[in-house]
């Protein structure tokens, strides 16, 4: 609580928590922000871990299925899921980021 306001308000709640200073820039254009690239280069990962995954695991649970491999039974479905978790993750951390920042 300020001390100095006159009905005892809290006049520190509506400022901004991180105010943008002077030459920084909040986007992608450049200032003290990383690049783009960078910055979305985590997301793309596990997107693209998860894709790998995701694919390998639906082709060992067909191959587990039709039994024309030699493959073990949690496979499959292990990478299934690992690879749906990642693929999740990534797809939701891209609009977290790009609400961040803007």
């Amino acid at each position: 609580m300020d001390p100095s306001s006159p009905d005892g308000a809290d006049t520190e709640a509506s400022t901004q928590l991180n105010p943008v200073q002077d030459g920084e820039s909040p986007r992608c254009q450049g200032g003290l922000a990383p690049s783009c690239g960078l910055l979305y280069f985590k997301p793309i990962m596990a997107i693209s871990v998860g894709t790998l995954l995701f694919g390998s695991g639906t082709a060992l649970s067909l191959l587990y299925f039709t039994q024309m491999g030699n493959v073990p039974y949690l496979l499959g479905p292990l990478f299934l899921s690992v690879g749906l978790m990642f693929l999740v993750t990534g797809l939701v951390w891209i609009p977290v980021l790009k609400q961040s920042l803007g």
